[in-house]
């Protein structure tokens, strides 16, 4: 039996999540409706995976570390509108055990929860950086210049261009701008 907590501010989330999940044979034991009340539910009642939305009041990235705390044991599974590979990365950092969309199938969903269950990862879609990508982003998101990384990572501001159009490959981004945008929106 999977104990599943709801942390989501919409009520109709919530309820049809608690249906899905039921129906496929886990257990939802409680709801919330704010970071506050997810982190007091999970201590109090112990799940195994606790579904976690992040723009909610009380919640996101920075609340899941009190999350982990609250509930050593459980596993914290992302499920969010905001598809974004950068926040997904974001997640990981922070102690999330999975990102999943709200947009994914329903089976996906209850796949997730039970891979988090079993102690597996699941991001789906989590692009994989190299060190210096994650040193180059983590400038950009400082709102250097190419030239000014160039200078940080002793290297020609072609290689920098060069990490910057992988970096855009992997994520997404269709422009720099948009690459520093997201990365400032992150940092």
């Amino acid at each position: 039996m999977i104990r599943v907590l709801i942390v989501d501010d919409h009520p109709v989330v919530r309820q049809g999540l608690a249906r899905l999940l039921a129906r496929a044979g886990l257990t939802p034991v409680g709801e919330a409706a704010s970071g506050e009340e997810g982190i007091r539910l999970a201590r109090e009642l112990e799940p195994d995976v606790v579904l976690w939305d992040l723009a909610m009041p009380g919640g996101g990235l920075s609340a899941i570390g009190r999350l982990r705390e609250a509930a050593p044991e459980a596993r914290v599974l992302i499920l969010t509108a905001l598809d974004d590979p950068l926040l997904a990365r974001e997640a990981a950092r922070a102690g999330a055990d999975g990102f999943l969309a709200k947009t994914c199938p329903p089976e996906e969903l209850v796949k997730a929860v039970r891979a988090c269950a079993r102690g597996e990862a699941c991001f789906s879609h989590l692009p994989c950086l190299s060190p210096r990508e994650e040193e180059v982003l983590a400038l950009l998101s400082q709102g250097l210049s190419n030239r000014e990384i160039a200078e940080r990572l002793a290297v020609s501001v072609k290689t920098v261009e060069s990490h910057l159009e992988k970096l855009k490959e992997k994520l997404g981004c269709a422009s720099t701008a948009e690459l520093r945008a997201r990365a400032l929106r992150r940092a």
